[in-house]
């Protein structure tokens, strides 16, 4: 990694937001088809509607939780969307190459984290 232009500090947490942006994708189309779902399984819609918004719920709470500074462990999702305006959080999370608490980079070596990238 080049240290003049660090990466972005969710880099290596991006599989995270991926994974929650797949389940929310497949719960978007769940809740366009839920009558046709509902016919092809036999059970009320209202079922299909429950079972795709449990584990949507559980995924978001899960990368909330998850997607994290290593160094001071503030929350960035949620730092993201209580201080970024409503269009502009995921962009700034992306793009974020230091953590607004601490001010350290995904580079830099902590006291309870070494996680570069290439060495």
């Amino acid at each position: 990694m080049n240290k003049n232009n660090p990466s972005p500090l969710a880099t290596s947490l991006g599989w995270k937001l991926w994974l929650f942006a797949g389940l929310a994708a497949v719960a978007a189309l769940g809740f366009l088809f839920t009558d046709v779902i509902g016919h092809v399984l036999g059970v009320d819609p209202l079922v299909v509607k429950l079972a795709i918004s449990l584990p949507t719920l559980i995924a978001f709470g899960a990368v909330l939780l998850s997607v994290r500074c290593l160094h001071c462990g503030l929350g960035l999702v949620a730092y993201a969307i209580s201080h970024q305006a409503v269009g502009q959080w995921l962009s700034w999370l992306l793009a974020i190459k230091n953590c607004p608490q601490c001010g350290k980079s995904e580079q830099q070596k902590g006291n309870d984290a070494t996680w570069r990238q290439g060495e």
